[in-house]
């Protein structure tokens, strides 16, 4: 098959499976799988997740946004200063352990520093996830984190 049909082959499904997710305004319809809808983890693989809220709160002017990458059982990013890298695992649907981390040790100026110490203190205590309207949550006893996927 030439380079220009498999391009177009290519950009046809992507627009087929964006359109078989939306619901019938346009918007994301929550994504779920496994049992009575719940998510699963494998879900989450793929593109990188941008965080969008951190504590119920938007990141403060100026900061880079960390990252999310699921692989499996890899979890790794950027944390808004340093690198990390580390466990994810799903004993239940929709519960979530991650940790330990192994992060680089690179100093950087405020608020990245801030940023990041708060968003890893948060996956530390993540227990459960939810993905509804293109957005994943990871919630702890007291920290919520809030990411969208990265455009393609």
């Amino acid at each position: 098959m030439p380079a220009s049909r498999a391009g177009l082959a290519i950009a046809t499904c992507l627009v087929l499976a964006s359109c078989a997710s939306a619901g019938r305004d346009g918007a994301p319809t929550p994504v779920s799988s496994g049992p009575a809808g719940s998510p699963s983890l494998a879900m989450l693989a793929g593109a990188p997740w941008t965080l969008v809220g951190l504590g119920g709160q938007p990141l403060p002017p100026g900061a880079r946004p960390p990252t999310a990458v699921f692989d499996g059982t890899r979890l790794s990013g950027f944390a808004g200063c340093n690198h990390y890298t580390g466990q994810v695992a799903e004993k239940t649907p929709g519960s979530i352990t991650i940790g330990p981390l192994a992060v680089t040790k690179m100093a950087c100026p405020s608020p990245a520093m801030e940023v990041e110490d708060r968003y890893l203190a948060a996956l530390g205590r993540a227990t459960q996830y939810t993905l509804a309207r293109g957005r994943l949550v990871l919630s702890g006893a007291s920290d919520t984190v809030t990411f969208e996927r990265a455009a393609p």
